[in-house]
């Protein structure tokens, strides 16, 4: 069994529990060995001062540089055969990867530092000891090679896909209600107006006039003026804390449609809509169509008009002081038309909801998303960069 040394420079993510519970055949992952990820990890999740210093630090150099910069002539144990960074580059003398998602994700997500650091990490890159650069989508892989005018850093790119487990479950439909899920991040509680959940709420208000089977049930911080303006409705379910996935699961089970206008790409929450059997509504943002096939998995609406969602080279601008502001405000008309006529159609066909969904499902299953073929791209990726440094 060969061991593969997961390198964060902050706290985990939750979306890499599946690569450690579901590693590649012969593989495994270890975490936390050096000082400095256990020191990062606590500073990310508590304590005011450690998270203080930290945002110092970061404004005069992004820790993703700092810290693998600080551990360049630390010993890893001897049978550590390779580092899969998550972000950000590695100095030490041995073989690495690195996944992101897209190219700013390598000096915290500030296109400033990119560019302040951009030939060190470009050099990083380059690197024999680096084997592969891996972003979640092609949509950050074009991030890439429109940042880096470098054939070496071209050829090692290669889109790995993020994946969920498959469920086994067998679906069962509603007969008498068509109930509508949103869910907002486990790990970014306050996200409720970047996920669209703003535009879900104006949605359901109209398509709740048009149906009278309709129930809403939200996962997700709801701020204090929208609970006050939907109280008086008996059909939205609203679940404003983080809850165990078991919870989770028995909602997703249940639910017929997936709502997602978000004025992002995420994570794992169209995957995980998909591998309940959920057809998908999403936004026409950044990777969202590489996730749903539109008329297929779900349907690809129109975003918003009125914020810039990208910089320059593709690079994602919705964390943008600018865009938040925007997004915070208003809310989408188009977005939430297009929601309508959407959920309308699949309100009103029940065959078209349960092929999309299967469609979906069988992305996750055996598809494009499924962890087996992401273990066959990891395993082959890993093969490849231990055979390079392995003696003859």
């Amino acid at each position: 069994m060969k061991k593969v040394y997961l390198d964060f420079h902050g706290k985990k993510h939750s979306l890499y529990d599946n690569l450690i519970n579901y590693p590649p055949n012969g593989y495994e992952f270890v975490t936390g060995i050096t000082p400095l990820s256990k020191f990062t990890k606590s500073a990310s999740s508590i304590g005011f001062l450690p998270n203080l210093l930290m945002r110092s630090i970061n404004r005069l150099m992004p820790i993703s540089i700092l810290k693998p910069y600080l551990e360049r002539n630390s010993k890893l144990p001897s049978d550590i055969n390779l580092i899969y960074s998550s972000g950000h580059v590695i100095f030490n003398d041995i073989p690495w990867v690195v996944d992101l998602e897209f190219v700013t994700h390598l000096c915290g997500y500030n296109l400033n530092l990119l560019k302040r650091y951009k030939k060190t990490i470009e050099k990083s890159l380059e690197s024999e000891n680096c084997k592969k650069i891996m972003p979640w989508t092609n949509a950050g892989k074009k991030t890439i090679v429109l940042t880096f005018n470098s054939d070496i850093i071209h050829e090692k790119t290669e889109t790995v896909y993020l994946s969920v487990p498959p469920k086994n479950f067998i679906k069962e439909y509603n007969i008498d209600k068509i109930k509508i899920f949103f869910v907002g991040s486990q790990n970014l509680p306050k996200d409720f107006e970047i996920k669209g959940g703003k535009e879900v709420f104006d949605a359901f208000s109209i398509l709740n006039k048009l149906y009278n089977n309709l129930e809403l049930t939200v996962r997700s911080y709801v701020p204090k003026k929208i609970k006050t303006k939907y109280s008086k409705f008996k059909n939205i379910k609203i679940i404003d804390q983080i809850v165990p996935w078991s919870t989770l699961d028995t909602e997703f089970k249940s639910a017929d449609i997936f709502l997602f206008p978000a004025h992002h790409t995420p994570g794992l929450a169209i995957l995980d809509a998909m591998s309940y059997e959920l057809p998908v509504i999403t936004t026409d943002v950044w990777a969202n169509p590489e996730l749903v096939r539109n008329s297929e998995t779900g349907f690809i609406i129109k975003k918003s008009e009125k914020i810039q969602y990208y910089t320059e080279n593709f690079i994602p601008n919705w964390s943008a002081p600018e865009s938040l502001k925007t997004i915070k405000k208003m809310t989408a008309p188009n977005v939430v038309t297009e929601l309508v006529e959407k959920a309308s159609i699949l309100i009103e066909d029940e065959d078209l909801r349960r092929r999309m969904g299967t469609a979906g499902r069988k992305e996750i299953e055996s598809g494009r998303f499924s962890i087996e073929k992401r273990n066959e791209k990891l395993k082959r990726i890993f093969d490849d960069a231990i055979r390079e440094v392995e003696p003859a």
